[in-house]
């Protein structure tokens, strides 16, 4: 019993410290590279009270409190100590010796003496049963952890649009979306990532949401990794969920500081010539609508008034938006959605696929380039976690979509 009231109080106290002390170490630029998995390790720990003090309405946003903190500190407690209790039962139970017997007692009939042998061997058999799986399952989050969530993968698609000038043949755009940085998503991976977009060459760069997890913090950080990006013709961007959680107001000022356009509910345009506008009779239009949960989307700003043969890309976090009434019951040209959100649901499964996709169409578009009702969406999976800093079949992304005349 005493040990397992030490091992209650030491994850615990870990939690504590984890969320009071590194966090903030790494909110103020220290040790990145290491607290990141610092971090994720703790909140992988007090996922069960976190996950309570959310369902309880006492964690707006992902942002904690003091009430929060206390009742996830509460639950953890209670949580850890069910969990090692009944562990230590459990071992006891499957390793504790026999009482002890004579050699006469054991031994007084062949019978008697095979189903004891039989008895130790499914204890052993238990035991070691219980050994692998465990085993097995910290390999696996370990990979999910260490491994493949910072394992992003650079994809590439061509996709024909109908009425793309000639001169714009051949534009490619590079998709960016769900960094989520803040204390698990450390500088250190985000500058790969600026640095692998720029050796793309890029001639536009399509920021679709979900620039930081739960926190203001690290939302002028990710917009000065975002100054680095060095496309030929410009960057755009719109806001997710997250962005809204952590201050529109903050996103928007620091996004303007640095020079990148936010087109929530508005338009650019990509010239013939090749060059970013807001106003323009041909070319591409590069329209962006609000985040479908925390915003509004306004697809008339968006896109409409425009020239009937002009080809337009919608930037849109959120992919739902395609099956939205409003939206098919606008009648929209839209010759290709750039869309995040889902993650490709972050953990895949054999068989099933993702268990939780954050698209009320589940699998639809859980990732990849999908049909819609009215257009084409492609999903991003992303290059960031929220909930538990893992992956699993889901390699984070860099999409590149180069456009062709159709």
């Amino acid at each position: 019993m005493r040990k397992v009231l030490w091992c209650t109080v030491a994850v615990n106290a870990s939690i504590a410290l984890i969320e009071l002390i590194t966090a903030r170490w790494h909110e103020d630029g220290h040790a990145h590279h290491v607290l990141g998995y610092v971090n994720g390790l703790g909140h992988i720990l007090q996922l069960p009270g976190f996950t309570f003090a959310g369902f309880v309405g006492l964690r707006p946003g992902h942002f904690w409190n003091w009430p929060a903190f206390w009742c996830a500190l509460g639950v953890n407690v209670l949580f850890y100590g069910i969990v090692f209790g009944a562990w230590a039962r459990w071992v006891i139970r499957f390793t504790a010796a026999p009482a002890p017997r004579t050699p006469e007692e054991v031994y007084e009939a062949t019978a008697e003496g095979r189903e004891l042998e039989s008895q130790f061997s499914r204890r052993r058999l238990m035991v070691n049963g219980g050994r692998l799986v465990a085993g097995s399952a910290a390999v696996v989050g370990a990979w999910g952890v260490f491994g493949e969530a910072r394992w992003f993968e650079i994809t590439q698609r061509a996709v024909r649009i109908k009425g793309l000038p000639p001169t714009l043949a051949g534009l490619r755009i590079v998709q960016l979306s769900d960094i989520h940085h803040g204390s698990w998503m450390s500088d250190f991976w985000v500058r790969q990532i600026i640095d692998t977009t720029n050796k793309l060459a890029p001639d536009l760069v399509a920021l679709t949401g979900d620039y930081v997890y739960r926190g203001p913090e690290y939302m002028e950080p990710i917009a000065a990794h975002f100054a680095r990006l060095k496309p030929r013709v410009g960057t755009l961007g719109v806001m997710g969920n997250h962005d809204w959680w952590g201050g529109s107001h903050v996103c928007q000022r620091a996004f303007a500081k640095y020079g990148i356009p936010l087109i929530d509910n508005s338009r650019k345009f990509v010239t013939p010539e090749r060059k970013l506008v807001d106003q323009a009779t041909e070319g591409l239009c590069v329209a962006g609508v609000g985040d479908l949960w925390e915003d509004h989307c306004l697809y008339e700003m968006a896109l409409g008034g425009l020239p009937g043969g002009m080809p337009r890309v919608v930037l849109s976090h959120n992919p739902d938006v395609a099956e939205e009434p409003d939206f098919l019951r606008g009648g929209y040209r839209v010759d290709l959605m750039l869309s995040g959100h889902t993650h490709g649901g972050q953990i895949r499964l054999p068989v099933i696929g993702a268990p939780v996709t954050n698209s009320r169409l589940g699998q639809k578009y859980a990732q990849g380039l999908v049909q819609g009702p009215a257009c084409p969406v492609f999903v991003s999976r992303g290059l960031g976690m929220t909930v538990m800093p893992v992956r699993l079949g889901v390699r984070p992304e860099i999409a590149v979509i180069d456009l062709l005349p159709g």
